[in-house]
């Protein structure tokens, strides 16, 4: 996998939608098996019942020791026709049967004397007008009932196949992300080597930076040597400054009052600096009274201060905690840092800031 945050987000989402898009498909699968199910068994009672009711139309026969699968579709259809032929009888006789108990008194049938009484005559009037009005109004929304639920069966069974063609489409559209995701990787990865190898061939091509940049390590050399030069008198003339006031006061000779007093204000101001402006992430820090400045080293990087009438005047950086690219750009900063006239001890903490923003070394 390569470690580029684009493609490493890309993948992240990719994988969310995949996982997602599978639960959804689930559910989906799973709804849709329990609908199948419910009306498989909404329909085996209704055949039961059916058969329940009716048995008495029914003969028992032998079945065969063998079922032939081929006369079932025969048989359904026999079923279909015999179930609608029973609904048909059923709804006759029970239409007549509530006609005649609530349209003729029991004591009135008897009384009928032909199909041409006058009564009878007026009642199949009534019924055929019924027939002919209210019945076949009634059969019309019946019909148009049946229409509409066929219709919205229809429309959910194509929602349906739409939601499984989606969820498919689905899954083959996460299968080619995953596809051309592999293929960035591998272009990232192949750009990254032909880039590499450019800089390679450019680094060959061209003796003359790579001879600059000698030269420019040759120079940062010269200046830390002088840098250790400086800092070696300074310390032999501190040493020499020791000698002396340790000799005075284990001799027996006059005390040099001056020395003395030198001494005392040179570890007075020591002791005041390590107070007031010392930072934790300082180390070695030396105070040069004589020439205003005092030094410290941070990060495998020696800083040198140069104190004026108003604050630093000057930061100089030697050593090896700043690659040699970097280091003019470290010069920089640190010392428009030390131009801002801030607090002595907020101007150390902003170069020291500035330093770490350069070193290598930590």
């Amino acid at each position: 996998m390569a470690d580029d945050p684009t493609i490493n987000g890309l993948e992240l989402q990719l994988n969310a939608a995949e996982e997602h898009a599978t639960a959804l498909t689930e559910e989906a699968l799973q709804n849709q098996d329990l609908h199948y199910k419910e009306v498989v068994e909404q329909l085996k009672r209704s055949v039961e019942q059916l058969v329940e009711d009716n048995e008495s139309l029914f003969t028992a026969v032998d079945l065969p020791p063998e079922v032939d699968p081929t006369c079932i579709s025969g048989r359904i259809l026999d079923l279909a026709q015999l179930t609608q032929q029973l609904k048909s009888t059923h709804l006759q006789q029970e239409t007549l049967d509530n006609f005649l108990r609530y349209t003729i008194s029991s004591t009135d049938i008897l009384q009928l004397e032909s199909e041409s009484d006058e009564r009878y005559a007026s009642v199949s009037r009534a019924v055929s007008q019924l027939q002919d009005n209210d019945i076949i109004q009634l059969d019309s929304e019946v019909d148009q009932i049946k229409q509409d639920i066929r219709k919205a069966g229809q429309t959910i069974a194509d929602q349906r196949e739409a939601l499984n063609e989606l969820c498919l489409e689905t899954g083959n559209l996460a299968d080619e992300c995953h596809t051309l995701l592999s293929e960035l990787e591998e272009a990232t990865r192949t750009r990254e080597m032909v880039e590499k190898q450019a800089a390679v061939e450019v680094t060959n091509d061209h003796p003359v930076e790579e001879m600059y940049a000698s030269w420019q390590s040759l120079k940062e050399e010269l200046q830390q040597e002088s840098h250790l030069r400086r800092h070696l008198n300074q310390l032999k003339q501190s040493k020499a400054s020791l000698e002396a006031i340790l000799g005075t006061k284990n001799g027996n000779e006059h005390k040099d009052t001056n020395v003395m007093q030198e001494y005392a204000s040179y570890d007075a101001f020591i002791r005041f600096w390590i107070s007031k402006f010392t930072n934790k992430e300082m180390e070695n820090l030396e105070v040069f009274p004589r020439s205003n400045k005092f030094q410290f080293t941070h990060r495998g990087t020696d800083v040198v201060i140069s104190l004026g009438p108003r604050g630093i005047s000057r930061v100089e950086l030697y050593g090896k905690g700043i690659p040699l690219e970097k280091i003019a750009a470290a010069r920089k900063d640190v010392n428009e840092e030390a131009s801002r006239g801030e607090e002595l001890y907020m101007s150390i903490n902003r170069i020291i800031d500035k330093i770490k923003e350069h070193t290598t070394v930590s």
